[in-house]
């Protein structure tokens, strides 16, 4: 009877295990793949939050870039890792809302991941060097259709969501013939148009300081809402340029089946520190704006970003970079 019983409690102990373990964790460093070049927007915030979360569970959180593919190698390095938490992706949601419409990605965005939060969106428009001849899109728009194939512009990646956004404009006021360039990197961008590489930039992010300093002049807004840095320059959606909603979220992701007690913890500790003050200092400086989500709205928003970008990318006939 007495070995019956320390048979049970062994039994019981052995299915006790997981729980204790969830219940424990975070006991050790936790590795987050970032789908950016260090020091740019997409990476600052996800270092500032998870400095903060590290503090909070008291283990280390950290960030390790791994760029390239438009985010879909981050995306992937975490689709393949083991569902413990200690593992998650901080990336545009360019890798599940644009890239799989017109490329094949080796994953299933739909069901390989787990959707952790959301902790801004990028800040994009057009932009040319200060001194540039044109003061507002439509002067910039009449001049391509003017001179066909005069205009080179840049954007950050084939199919990336400031070329799409470029070539829909284009479309959508019909007799416009210019040249696509892809750059990879915010500086490099910068450095072809002051240049004079290129005459205009499709930018997301690092174009917001220069636009402070003045080295360069916005002609249109893609987000929802007007820049701080240029208030007077009106929005795609004014323009009643497009009337689909364009943003590109920044996620936190773990792979797919992450179990709940833990998604819960982690969900919680990013969205806390999403309110910090200094997070909000960092977005405001940056001009970032404070959108925030949870994992449910997270992945709700996913549908309708990948909805509205695919009506985008099917209407300009973008297709996979011939290499």
């Amino acid at each position: 009877m007495k070995r019956e019983s320390m048979r049970m409690v062994g039994v019981f102990l052995f299915l006790l295990l997981p729980a204790m373990a969830l219940a424990a964790y975070p006991e050790r460093e936790i590795t987050v793949y970032n789908g950016s070049t260090a020091g740019g927007v997409t990476d600052m915030a996800a270092r500032i939050l998870s400095d903060m979360v590290s503090k909070m569970f008291g283990q280390p959180v950290v960030v390790v870039n791994k760029p390239g593919a438009a985010h879909t190698i981050c995306a992937n390095l975490v689709a393949n890792a083991k569902p413990d938490g200690y593992t998650l992706g901080t990336l545009s949601a360019s890798a599940f809302t644009q890239v799989p419409h017109y490329r094949k990605v080796p994953f299933d965005w739909k069901k390989d991941f787990t959707w952790i939060g959301a902790y801004t969106e990028y800040t994009s428009g057009l932009v040319v060097k200060n001194d540039a001849p044109w003061k507002n899109l439509n002067e910039f728009l009449d001049d391509a259709q003017k001179n066909p194939g005069k205009i080179i512009y840049g954007s950050d990646g084939h199919g990336m969501g400031t070329h799409v956004l470029m070539e829909y404009i284009a479309l959508k006021r019909g007799g416009v013939n210019w040249k696509h360039v892809p750059i990879a990197g915010g500086p490099k961008l910068a450095t072809a148009l002051l240049g004079g590489h290129i005459h205009a930039w499709s930018a997301a992010g690092t174009h917001v300081q220069m636009i402070k300093d003045g080295q360069v002049r916005l002609l249109v807004a893609f987000n929802n809402i007007r820049m701080k840095a240029a208030p007077d320059v009106p929005t795609l959606m004014e323009l009643k340029i497009t009337d689909i909603s364009v943003g590109t979220s920044l996620v936190i992701i773990g792979p797919r089946n992450l179990p709940e007690p833990i998604l819960k913890k982690l969900e919680e500790a990013y969205l806390k520190a999403m309110k910090d003050p200094s997070y909000l200092q960092y977005l405001d400086r940056v001009e970032f704006p404070h959108i925030f989500a949870g994992a449910k709205e997270t992945e709700k928003s996913m549908e309708r970003q990948y909805e509205g970008w695919g009506e985008m990318i099917r209407a300009t006939g973008i297709k996979e970079e011939q290499r």
